[in-house]
């Protein structure tokens, strides 16, 4: 069982090369409408199997900071063999969040891609009711490409070895964690979000093989 979905804002334009402006994050500055925000330095800690109650079992955008990775396989911390997880610290409490990187009976059916894309401001917090959508963006499952459960473990923990600031639009599945970070449609599309405090920000999506869109 698969157990772990964007109206884009688009940041305005600077009017010449020159041209600062006030934004998020110590040391921040827009020029010509690309922000560049300092994300901070990354703070790890070892893995925990306690979580946080604040989530909803609704689609939503949980913006924190990443404290650990936890790779696939037996083991604590909500390891399994089917996903990555990622552990949140939001306003004090860790959250988990579960990654498919294949499928139940050892399925590597699982594809991804990045964009670069402006999205909502960070804050930190759980948002329900956010829309975001692969179509929306102009993502189509061609552009997701398929790799194999431990290609893409490895391509993910790369993509997040530097990241301190981090959002992920998913569902919750209970008050401490969240899933369903791929292709759901209807605005509910899965995604994994650094740079947050950037315009635009570095995004990664995920789809499953049986999945045309």
């Amino acid at each position: 069982m698969r157990a772990v979905v964007l109206v884009c804002y688009l940041a305005a334009c600077g009017s010449s090369p020159a041209a600062h402006d006030a934004a998020p994050g110590d040391g921040a500055a827009t020029v010509d409408g690309t922000l560049d925000a300092v994300d901070g330095t990354p703070v790890r800690q070892a893995c925990t199997s306690q979580f946080g109650t604040a989530l909803t079992a609704v689609y939503g955008r949980l913006d924190g900071t990443l404290v650990s990775i936890v790779q696939p396989g037996g083991g604590p911390c909500n390891a399994d063999s089917d996903h990555v997880h990622l552990q949140v610290k939001m306003n004090g409490a860790i959250y988990d969040v579960a990654v498919n990187v294949g499928s139940t009976g050892g399925v590597d059916d699982v594809h991804t891609t990045t964009r670069e894309k402006a999205l909502p401001v960070w804050s930190e917090g759980w948002h329900p009711g956010a829309i975001e959508d692969y179509v929306t963006l102009g993502l189509h499952s061609a552009d997701l490409t398929l790799e194999t459960r431990d290609q893409l473990a490895a391509e993910l923990t790369m993509d997040l070895a530097n990241t301190n600031h981090i959002s992920v639009f998913g569902t919750g599945y209970g008050p401490d964690g969240a899933h369903l970070i791929h292709r759901n449609g209807q605005g509910h599309d899965g995604l994994i979000v650094t740079n947050p405090l950037s315009t635009p920000a570095h995004v990664r999506m995920f789809s499953f093989t049986d999945q045309a869109f």
